[in-house]
């Protein structure tokens, strides 16, 4: 991608990089990690014409979640922390993914967009 001086890298993250759950240690720090080697990339290979980003999913219905989802306590508690009070369909992830790998991204470089219904904007110090 440097040397034809253009190219988009787009990796998926989750929104627990951003503000954490209990124990989910490992996956946690795995997505933190990520979103920091997102940032650095950017900074390192803008130069060279290549986008760096990352999409960061909140909980969404797929085989990941299908346990939690499956426990309608667990399952009711997370959906009162999602401010659209509902989980994410995968469909619903595509449209930003062809937007930063396309042209109209352009001048988007180092950030981790969080797809999540609110969940992370809903999140209280406390």
């Amino acid at each position: 991608m440097i040397a034809q001086g253009s190219g988009s890298i787009i990796s998926i993250s989750s929104i627990t990089a951003q503000v954490g759950v209990p124990r989910g240690l490992p996956y946690v720090a795995s997505k933190g990690g990520l979103d920091a080697m997102t940032r650095s990339l950017a900074v390192e290979w803008a130069p060279g014409g290549v986008r760096v980003n990352a999409v960061s999913p909140g909980y969404f219905e797929t085989d990941m979640t299908q346990g939690m989802r499956g426990n309608e306590g667990l399952s009711g508690g997370l959906l009162k922390t999602i401010p659209m009070g509902r989980f994410g369909k995968p469909d619903e992830i595509g449209g930003i993914i062809v937007f930063l790998a396309s042209d109209e991204a352009s001048y988007v470089t180092g950030q981790c967009f969080a797809i999540d219904g609110g969940f992370g904007a809903g999140r209280t110090l406390g």
